[in-house]
């Protein structure tokens, strides 16, 4: 298996590198592009390339990387290096979906990986801004099978209320490419005011030529003194461990 590395990268910015080193395993490697190459490293090479304003690549990037470029890899962009050097799994945090303002003809990365890469995609859940019921029915529509490896409520990082029709779409649940788990609902934050001005604060930020995810996430990571840093990465551990622990069985 391998991670993708947008989150450590630049999404977590109150877990030291000291305490990634101490965690994560040594066994599980995070997949990086290095001068238009892809580098597979370990949590004491990487964290050297923590907060660098590396670019984000996702799967239709990472095939032709010209020569020079360093970025970090989203899921989907982590999932296409997994296809170009045969490894079966990539382990990822909260991942992208279908987001409700989205015109109808864009294109999720991280979703059409899911229908179109034979990797399978370890994930804690789609980020808290997406459409759920639009993200299940994309994933449906291409064929795209899921799996819930526990009860997982809607939402990433924020505790939501459940709705019957997101309920419905758990029905689904089968051998598939992505398999799904949840951040606890007893550690989620339950400020959904706080989640509104995190995402005005991410378009604001994107529409000044920053990237959403990053911006985001440091904008909670301010506002909860580090808690949602520490949940997130919580997360993407219990994810390495857990493939760990099952891979074989699923």
């Amino acid at each position: 298996m391998i991670t993708e590395t947008c989150l450590i990268g630049h999404g977590i910015p109150s877990v030291s590198n000291d305490e990634l080193i101490e965690r994560w395993p040594v066994s599980v490697p995070l997949a990086i592009i290095l001068d238009g190459k892809i580098e597979l490293l370990n949590m004491k090479e990487f964290v050297s390339f923590r907060g660098r304003e590396l670019p984000r690549y996702d799967y239709f990037k990472v095939e032709n990387v010209p020569s020079g470029v360093s970025a970090y890899l989203t899921a989907s962009g982590a999932m296409k290096a997994a296809e170009l050097l045969g490894v079966p799994w990539v382990v990822s945090g909260g991942i992208g979906g279908i987001r409700p303002e989205r015109r109808k003809d864009a294109v999720c990365p991280d979703v059409y990986a899911l229908g179109h890469s034979p990797v399978k995609l370890m994930a804690t859940a789609f980020k808290d801004m997406m459409d759920y019921e639009a993200t299940f029915a994309a994933l449906r529509s291409q064929g795209s099978n899921y799996r819930f490896l526990e009860h997982s409520a809607p939402g990433y990082i924020f505790k939501f209320e459940l709705q019957a029709s997101v309920m419905n779409d758990f029905a689904g649940d089968c051998e598939g490419g992505l398999y799904l788990r949840g951040i606890p609902e007893n550690k989620r934050i339950e400020d959904l005011e706080l989640l509104t001005r995190g995402v005005a604060y991410g378009i604001k930020a994107q529409s000044a030529g920053q990237p959403f995810p990053p911006a985001v996430n440091g904008f909670f990571d301010r506002e909860t003194n580090g808690y949602s840093s520490r949940i997130q990465f919580d997360a993407i551990l219990s994810n390495a461990e857990y493939l760990l622990r099952n891979h074989s069985s699923l």
